[in-house]
């Protein structure tokens, strides 16, 4: 099961490597830059919705996984202490997408909690940013979703629901996007997605009461 999680984060990783990749890119039309190409602005969108009350995460970059509730830790098996943090400057897969915790079950399923500020940096990140991966064909799975008020969406490489592994990415700010993960449900395929969108509500409640 642990090389399962580790193969969920290495994919996520590759997907905010994608995005580099594009803000990299250079193209010009009479000596200018196309937005979101040499610029490296943020590729924009008809229907990019604004966030009207973002949230501030900066507090939680050192400390990802007290993003989750010790009440929704419990409530799903697990504890605080049973948290592995990663941080960019300790660990190859943050320090290409950003903090993350996991969580990994005894038996069936798994949890983690992304926060994808490295893409902030970039000047890809939000929703928008994953959304322009969606448009340009990187992502199989794209369902625009909202939770908790705010837009978000199950995404994927592949779409593994009916497999009991779900990604939700919630947009918390323009610029700032929080991934939650819920894997190897094997038993029950549904609860994953059930499980995803439940803690991605507890993190913006625990972002807007600041627990």
């Amino acid at each position: 099961m642990q090389s399962r999680f580790l193969g969920q984060r290495s994919d996520f990783v590759l997907l905010m490597a994608a995005s580099l990749l594009v803000a990299s890119c250079s193209s010009t039309t009479n000596g200018a830059a196309r937005p979101g190409q040499s610029s490296g602005d943020p590729p924009t969108s008809s229907d990019q919705r604004e966030i009207s009350e973002p949230l501030d995460i900066s507090a939680y970059l050192s400390k990802p996984c007290y993003l989750v509730s010790s009440e929704k830790l419990a409530e799903l098996g697990f504890s605080r202490e049973g948290g592995e943090p990663h941080l960019p400057e300790d660990d190859e897969f943050a320090a290409q997408t950003g903090p993350d915790c996991g969580w990994i079950g005894d038996g069936d399923g798994s949890i983690s909690v992304i926060i994808a500020s490295k893409n902030a940096e970039r000047g890809l990140g939000g929703l928008e940013g994953l959304r322009s991966l969606h448009e340009q064909g990187r992502f199989d799975l794209w369902e625009e979703i909202s939770v908790a008020g705010y837009p978000a969406a199950h995404y994927g490489v592949t779409d593994a629901r009916s497999k009991g592994d779900c990604n939700v990415a919630v947009g918390i700010a323009d610029d700032m996007a929080v991934s939650v993960t819920a894997i190897s449900f094997r038993d029950n395929p549904v609860m994953a997605c059930d499980v995803a969108k439940g803690v991605a509500v507890d993190v913006i409640r625990t972002l807007e009461g600041g627990r």
